[in-house]
């Protein structure tokens, strides 16, 4: 009859001891997790620190690098500039650039394209070239491709900021698109009206048309582009190649055929292995200096590619621009207010 109370007293305490021991297991293991957080967070805390600290003496480093490549280039050119700037006079480049352009063969296979020889005068080609500036100028973020845009520049040799002035206020909205317009205008009128009709087409294709999305792009090894069309409001598109003396004319640009119709509802680039079309490469157009191709945005796919086993220091220079209706005016006749380019 006395047994139970005392039973009931060891139980208790052996399920307070238990409970005891449990606790004191349990904050052992909650400081030892604890420690290990507090270490892991210092390392991790640590290799940040250094991570910024080896971005920003990337940063530095990149930036003492273009100042003192536009000191000694600003240098170089000062003696140089007068005759330089003698080959950018805008009447006679001007003439040049219609005649080269009315000059060129249209040619239709695989779509419509015209390959333009001696786009610009020597002195003027020249010229051009000595303002493209080192690889340092251009964006870090692929070595394999890299961009480069006035709109961009901070510090760059004085040369360099008139080279691309010239590019991409004069040589191709006042010289180029004009007569690519007047060289293409037929096809341009043929599209607008397959596209929207006989009753509008004619009147979207005399809307004002611009230059959109230039850029000079330095490609090297290991950059690929897969066959593709540019973004919907693109009507044609033009590279004008910068090759240097000794560069191989391989690795231009590639336009293919695709084997079906692809239903193409797009804003931006459009590739045709995203509907499952095979495209079957019909042309390479050679990469050579002073010249340029200019081809219409629709019928075939254009492609590129400099695979890594290409020598390693292959550069390729070029300007890319599209030519796309004024986006306002277009919007004021089809009711479309989307982007004329998403780049």
């Amino acid at each position: 009859s006395g047994i139970l109370p005392f039973l009931r007293a060891g139980w208790r305490e052996d399920q307070a001891s238990s409970t005891s021991k449990l606790e004191k297991r349990l904050d052992k293991h909650l400081s030892e997790l604890k420690a290990q957080l507090d270490r892991l967070s210092a390392e991790l805390t640590d290799r940040m620190r250094q991570l910024d600290s080896a971005d920003r003496i990337g940063t530095v480093d990149r930036d003492v690098r273009m100042l003192r490549e536009t000191l000694a280039l600003n240098i170089a050119h000062r003696t140089q500039k007068a005759d330089r700037a003698a080959g950018l006079e805008p009447g006679r480049v001007g003439a040049h650039v219609r005649q080269a352009v009315d000059q060129a063969r249209l040619e239709t296979d695989p779509s419509a394209h015209i390959l333009i020889n001696g786009l610009l005068p020597d002195d003027t080609y020249q010229a051009v070239l000595d303002g493209i500036p080192p690889r340092v100028f251009f964006s870090q973020k692929d070595n394999a491709k890299q961009n480069l845009k006035l709109a961009q520049i901070d510090v760059a040799p004085d040369w360099t900021i008139d080279t691309l002035a010239f590019i991409e206020q004069a040589l191709i909205p006042r010289m180029m698109v004009p007569a690519l317009l007047k060289k293409f205008e037929p096809l341009i009128r043929e599209f607008y009206v397959r596209e929207y009709g006989a009753a509008r087409g004619p009147g979207l294709a005399a809307i004002p048309h611009e230059a959109t999305g230039g850029r000079l792009m330095l490609r090297r090894p290991g950059y690929h582009l897969d066959p593709h069309l540019d973004p919907k409001r693109v009507v044609f598109t033009c590279l004008i190649y910068f090759a240097r003396p000794g560069d191989s004319e391989a690795y231009g640009t590639g336009f293919y055929r695709m084997n079906g119709t692809p239903t193409i509802d797009r804003t931006s680039t459009f590739y045709p292995g995203s509907q499952g079309i095979t495209c079957d490469l019909v042309k390479m157009v050679p990469f050579r200096p002073n010249t340029a191709v200019a081809f219409l945005n629709w019928g075939a796919a254009h492609g590129a590619d400099i695979p890594k086993t290409a020598p390693r220091d292959t550069e390729r220079y070029a300007y890319q621009f599209y030519v796309s209706p004024e986006a306002t005016a277009l919007a004021a006749l089809v009711g479309e207010t989307e982007a004329a380019v998403v780049e």
